[in-house]
C-alpha cells in the first residue's frame, strides 16, 4: 500500500457519512465497506425525505452516499435541495443507471462522485477517499460514538 492511501485511510476514518439506501442488503454492503476503513460515524436513511429531515435538522455530515432510485422521492431531489441551499456536502450517487445521459444528469445536479451498481467494496472505498480528499473534507476531531448503524 502506498503512502498516499495510508494517509487517506487515517484521515478519512473520522468522516461523518450519511448513507441513503432503501435496500437492506445494499445498505449493509456499503456500511461494511465503510467500517473496513474504520469509519465509525455512519448514519442511515431509507428514503430521501428522511435524509433531508436529518440534514434540515442540523445533523452534520462530511459525505452523503445515496442511491438514485428509492421510494418516496427521486434522490436527485435531495441533491438539488442541498445545492440550491448552497450546501457543499460531497455527494456520491450509487445507481444502476450508468448511461452517459444519466451520468450527465447527475453531474449537472452537482454529484461529486458516481458509482455504478454492482460495485465492489474496494471501488466504494476508492471513491470515498477520492471525493473526501478532493473536497478537502478530512475531519480530524469527530466523536466516534455519535452515529452508528
Amino acid at each position: 500500500m502506498n503512502e498516499t492511501i495510508e494517509m487517506s485511510e487515517t484521515s478519512v476514518r473520522h468522516a461523518r457519512i450519511l448513507v441513503v439506501e432503501n435496500d437492506a442488503a445494499m445498505l449493509e454492503h456499503i456500511a461494511t465497506a465503510l467500517r473496513s476503513i474504520e469509519i465509525q460515524q455512519i448514519a442511515t436513511a431509507t428514503n430521501g425525505v428522511t435524509a433531508w429531515w436529518k440534514l434540515e435538522n442540523g445533523e452534520q455530515f462530511d459525505l452523503v452516499i445515496c442511491d438514485w432510485v428509492m421510494p418516496v422521492t427521486d434522490e436527485l431531489a435531495v441533491l438539488r435541495r442541498l445545492r440550491a441551499g448552497q450546501v457543499a456536502i460531497p455527494f456520491i450517487l450509487v445507481t444502476a443507471r450508468d448511461t452517459e445521459e444519466s451520468i450527465k444528469t447527475a453531474t449537472d445536479c452537482g454529484v461529486t462522485g458516481y458509482i455504478a451498481k454492482p460495485f465492489s467494496a474496494a471501488r466504494l472505498k476508492t471513491e470515498v477517499f477520492k471525493v473526501l480528499e478532493d473536497s478537502a473534507i478530512l475531519v480530524q476531531d469527530a466523536d466516534p460514538n455519535y452515529w452508528e448503524i
